[in-house]
């Protein structure tokens, strides 16, 4: 359920998309949902075909229009939403409606690319989806289309379980389809549980991707699915890495299809390819904000490139140069017009912090004034302060780091105290993380603050620091593809550390050699190894 149309599950319930549907008694669209109850319908009479020549990646698909270029753009729109490009997607919806104002695949897709937008979308969301209730109780409404629609319907009204239901019944009636079948997959995938084994959603998911590829092997959509469906798996596979291969090549000009590439790599620690294929996703998000003048604060796909190099870099031992990457994010200027939008939340939550961060990741501490000097400056007004809480769980965690090597156990203690209290006052803000769309990056600040109280309590008890570091060891994650880690280091390679400085070279190998799992060729985390070995020899 991370991926990123699917946020509409959450940005229904906040920003008002059910009043939308209010005006229906039975929830969906029709009185009666229909996505097999209808006929076949012939399309709009007078439907022009659509152009021969398609985007790089994109796959044709009959559009009900009038507009022949509309069809391109609502075909590129599916194509962007599906690779995670919500705003690229929004920007051609909006044009095809700019030329067919009665396309419904057009308001379909602009519902679906602004339902994780923010409250700032929150008429044009409304409106489409009013008229696409119209436009789907037409007579002459394809019935595929009132398909769609219906399942949207669905997905907001019932959940995702029947919503599966819905793409699955639409896959099974218009196999042609290229689409429904990611949208389908989308929905299936469960992860993978605690031994790594995928779940039973997930392997299906994996046989619907699979068999759109073998009809389709040059879909860009496909290719980046088969690659996502692996994006947490305990370990990403040279034939993954392949695939997100081809996903680039598929469309060399998607930002979406380099940040994959980028994810692969950096979780099989080739953190060096990592930060070439981000930057690639970085230069083509700043080319695409030029080209259609959007702000940075509509494009959240650079912050998450960004950062994400910042931290690839970081793991590669670089750190100087991860610190300049990250401030280099941390210094774009926000954007007072659009405190909500998804770039701005990105800045707000990560990047503002991010310098600061990795500067207290390092293995060995910097001078306290150059942390100090990372760190954010007050946060100007009308933004939502709620994202303070990553740079107070940072600054107590500094605060503990520089005491402890300082000797200063009182205050370490101290920071303790008070970083449990704003860990308190953000379980609290669940409601105002709703309302500010903030509710992935607010889990992501509790879960730093977590770790970071037990390296506090490490700190705090060094001879038991195996008993503090071993839950934060069991909740860390593998990093998914929208951001990098919520802290650049396996927590394994805290408790190694602690027991390279009590003279326990073995356990200390040991915890490397786990580390190493999840975070592969970490170069911290190979230093402290090698000094691990060497001095048990």
């Amino acid at each position: 359920m991370d991926a990123s149309f699917l946020h509409v599950l959450l940005a229904a319930a906040v920003a008002g998309c059910s009043s939308a549907a209010a005006d229906g008694a039975h929830g969906y669209w029709m009185n009666s949902p229909s996505l097999n109850g209808w006929r076949e319908a012939v399309f709009r009479a007078g439907v022009p075909a659509q152009p021969a020549v398609l985007p790089p990646g994109v796959e044709p698909m009959m559009v009900g229009s009038s507009s022949p270029a509309a069809q391109m753009l609502v075909l590129e729109g599916m194509t962007n939403l599906l690779t995670f490009g919500d705003m690229r997607a929004f920007l051609k919806f909006d044009a095809a409606l700019r030329l067919d104002p009665d396309c419904l695949m057009a308001h379909w897709g602009r519902c679906m690319s602004l339902m994780g937008a923010g409250p700032a979308f929150q008429d044009q969301r409304v409106h489409s989806m009013k008229r696409m209730k119209d436009l789907a109780l037409r007579p002459d409404c394809p019935e595929r289309e009132r398909a769609y629609a219906d399942a949207l319907a669905v997905l907001l009204m019932d959940g995702p379980v029947k919503a599966r239901e819905a793409w699955k019944t639409i896959c099974s009636t218009w196999k042609r389809d290229p689409y429904a079948p990611l949208f389908y997959a989308m929905l299936l995938r469960d992860g993978f549980d605690g031994q790594g084994n995928p779940g039973e959603g997930q392997k299906e998911a994996v046989r619907v991707v699979e068999d759109v590829l073998k009809e389709r092997p040059g879909s860009q959509a496909a290719l980046f699915m088969r690659a996502l469906l692996e994006e947490v798996a305990p370990s990403i596979s040279p034939a993954t890495v392949e695939t997100a291969r081809r996903a680039v090549s598929a469309n060399p000009f998607s930002a979406s299809a380099h940040h994959l590439l980028g994810h692969c790599l950096f979780r099989t620690g080739d953190y060096e390819g990592a930060s070439a294929a981000f930057k690639e996703s970085e230069n083509l998000c700043l080319a695409w904000e030029k080209a259609e003048n959007v702000s940075p604060a509509l494009d959240d796909a650079y912050f998450r490139s960004i950062l994400y190099r910042a931290v690839s870099e970081f793991c590669a031992g670089r750190y100087k140069r991860a610190e300049a990457i990250a401030s280099r994010a941390a210094s774009v200027p926000l954007d007072k017009k659009h405190p909500l939008a998804p770039g701005t939340l990105l800045q707000l939550w990560e990047a503002r912090t991010l310098p600061a961060r990795l500067m207290l990741a390092r293995p060995g501490l910097p001078r306290q004034a150059l942390v100090l000097k990372a760190f954010p400056g007050p946060l100007p007004k009308g933004f939502p302060d709620l994202s303070n809480g990553m740079t107070a769980v940072a600054s107590q965690y500094m605060g503990a780091c520089y005491a402890a090597r300082q000797g200063r156990t009182d205050a370490v203690a101290s920071a303790f105290d008070k970083m449990s209290g704003i860990l308190r006052l953000l379980m609290d803000g669940a409601d105002a993380a709703r309302r500010q769309m903030s509710v992935s990056y607010w889990a992501r600040c509790l879960q730093a603050g977590s770790l970071y109280s037990s390296e506090i309590r490490s700190l705090m008890f060094p001879d038991s620091a195996n008993v503090w570091m071993s839950e934060a060891i069991r909740s860390q994650r593998f990093s998914s593809l929208l951001l990098p880690p919520v802290v650049p280091y396996p927590a394994e390679w805290v408790l190694a550390r602690a027991y390279l400085k009590a003279g326990k070279f073995r356990e200390c190998a040991d915890m490397c050699e786990q580390a190493l799992k999840r975070f592969p060729n970490h170069a911290g985390v190979l230093e402290t190894l090698d000094k691990a070995r060497s001095s048990g020899k």
